[in-house]
């Protein structure tokens, strides 16, 4: 004749795995979450760096239509270019997700 445990051992057991499974769910919904928010974020950060780099270009676009780019002002666009690109690299590494927590 086999060993069994108990009722109550058993149920308890089942209830265990029960609450093992929704604790494993829970944890689950909220890491989907993060998800979601994390590629929210990114495609907020992606629009604003677009945006800012079709700004520059635009204005630089219309300096040269306008012929008003000379060798002074090409250099200054250059710097004010290498800035910007300096400064999206360092909050690019600022907003990383390593650094939220």
């Amino acid at each position: 004749m086999k060993y069994r445990e108990p009722r109550h051992k058993q149920e308890q057991l089942f209830l265990d795995e029960v609450y093992r499974k929704a604790r494993l769910l829970e944890y689950d919904k909220r890491e989907a979450e993060k998800v979601l928010h994390n590629r929210k974020v990114l495609a907020r950060r992606r629009v604003w760096t677009i945006s800012g780099i079709t700004t520059v270009t635009a204005a630089f676009a219309l300096l040269i239509i306008l012929g008003k780019v000379d060798q002074w002002l090409c250099v200054q666009l250059s710097l004010l270019l290498i800035a910007a690109g300096l400064l999206i690299e360092k909050l690019e590494l600022a907003w990383s997700p390593e650094n939220d927590r």
